[in-house]
């Protein structure tokens, strides 16, 4: 088997490019089983050479004239950003150079770039970014969590089959997953037109479809699987992400507080992590050919590293 390699487009995100740079040369040194292709923009190369000296034979440094920034469109990077980090970082996967790409960038622009160099799966028209949520007794796997944020009622059953199809690899869960939908209650007559019609096409799809959910299961392994729109998925990533912020804000107080040290105690038992959101960055965009990872944009350091070896597990598991 062949050593994996995972192009990184060190450009994508808020934070400044060299502290994800920092997360690269931390992982190879900790680890060298995989290879890397940073692609970068000429300019920030020419401006910051010298961190990019003597750096280890398992990282490659490709420059590229252009980067992808937060405000650009889907329409304006496909338009006159081809020749991005993010872009070539994407197609490098589509040639066969690489076997994943991960980004902390624009949304929108990955979606709208590995549309085109990528191939889809199967039917699925719109690709979904689903990421795994500790939970007790079990984890879940969550999406759409932005990719899209509009879906009507059959793209919710689409989404609902690829979920299943994710999960069966990336959790341990057998080849049936259970399945539910996100919504605001758990009777048949609650939630919007869209979610109530794809309730009523799931029940019966040849899933093991257990109904709604509402967000107070999320953490409760309630399914496996909890597909929503990218709207509601995001904003419930975010929410989540924020209160665990909040969690372990350094406030003396806060910190020694009965409620910080369970829910501390609580996120140990569910994971065997530390209770920091960054430890779970990494969202992977389902339903095209090949290992594409979203990290969150305002990650430091810590966080990338994280979704470096989310996206290695991602490799090893699909």
């Amino acid at each position: 088997m062949h050593q994996k390699t995972i192009a990184i487009d060190l450009m994508g995100g808020d934070k400044d490019p060299l502290q994800r740079l920092d997360a690269v040369t931390s992982y190879v040194r900790n680890n060298k089983k995989v290879l890397f292709q940073l692609f970068v923009e000429e300019a920030f190369y020419s401006t910051h050479a010298e961190f990019f000296k003597n750096l280890s034979n398992h990282i490659h440094i490709i420059k590229t004239p252009q980067q992808v920034v937060m405000s650009d469109t889907p329409f304006q990077v496909l338009k006159h950003k081809r020749n991005s980090t993010l872009s070539l970082a994407i197609k490098s996967v589509a040639d066969g150079v690489s076997d994943a790409i991960l980004t902390a960038g624009n949304t929108g622009a990955l979606v709208a770039f590995a549309k085109t160099w990528l191939k889809p799966c199967g039917e699925i028209e719109r690709p979904a970014l689903a990421t795994i949520l500790p939970g007790q007794p079990k984890p879940t796997l969550l999406l759409d969590v932005g990719a899209t944020l509009d879906y009507r009622a059959d793209d919710l059953f689409d989404l609902a089959h690829l979920g299943a199809q994710a999960a069966s690899k990336l959790l341990d869960c057998g080849d049936k997953p259970e399945v539910a939908l996100l919504n605001v209650g758990t009777e048949h007559m609650k939630g919007n037109d869209a979610v109530q019609q794809a309730d009523r096409l799931l029940q019966h799809a040849e899933l093991n479809y257990v109904g709604f959910c509402e967000g107070t299961h999320l953490f409760e392994g309630f399914a496996d699987v909890v597909c929503c729109d990218g709207f509601v998925g995001n904003i419930t990533l975010k929410a989540c992400e924020g209160m665990m912020t909040l969690m372990s804000q350094n406030s003396e107080n806060m910190r020694n507080s009965r409620v910080t040290k369970l829910f501390k105690g609580f996120m140990a038992s569910i994971s065997g992590l530390n209770y920091n959101p960054s430890q779970y960055n990494g969202a992977l965009l389902l339903g095209l050919d090949a290992c594409v990872v979203k990290s969150h944009g305002n990650c430091d350091s810590k966080g990338f590293y994280a979704a470096i070896e989310r996206a290695v597990s991602y490799l090893e598991n699909t």
